[in-house]
């Protein structure tokens, strides 16, 4: 075994996958403990959901699905519902794309908020609409951020778009 195979990429993803997945466990185990079936019930479906939309991650192209798929694994609040990929997108924008994953994923937790997204990937640009059961409050920071990426939001009915 190599000196530094424990530092690949995947096994990086993995170890963040890894942890958010023991601490939704954690979570159902103390509400059972606590006799709250729904709660614990809820996380089941929740995690459910998560994990089967790394599915649809892995299996959207041969070329960029599984590599973001290990980029959705570190993110547990955000669920894909469907992708397109047009073209072929560069190895540059799929790294900014992950960086911009991972930050609707932070805001969302941030907010409680899960968001079911779909996405259609170009060769340099994306559109992903998502959709929320409560409130989102998109961060206005990424439009200077990620400026490729058009974000629309529909979240109780109320529609919040950002483009760049």
């Amino acid at each position: 075994m190599m000196e530094n195979e424990h530092d690949t990429y995947e096994a990086n993803a993995f170890r963040r996958h890894r942890h958010d997945v023991l601490n939704e466990l954690q979570l159902i185990r103390g509400y059972l403990q606590l006799g709250q079936m729904e709660r614990a019930l809820g996380v089941v479906d929740r995690t459910a959901g998560w994990l089967q939309s790394l599915t649809n991650w892995q299996t959207s192209s041969d070329s960029v699905g599984e590599w973001l798929m290990w980029e959705a694994a570190t993110c547990p609040n955000l669920l894909l519902q469907k992708i397109n990929v047009t073209g072929e997108p560069g190895a540059e924008f799929l790294t900014r794309f992950a960086a911009w994953l991972r930050r609707v994923n932070d805001g969302a937790a941030q907010q409680g908020v899960r968001l079911e997204i779909s996405v259609t990937l170009a060769e340099a640009s994306a559109c992903v609409r998502g959709r929320s059961g409560q409130p989102f409050v998109v961060d206005t920071d990424w439009l200077k951020a990620f400026p490729m990426i058009a974000f629309d939001v529909v979240d109780s009915g109320n529609a919040t778009e950002v483009r760049g």
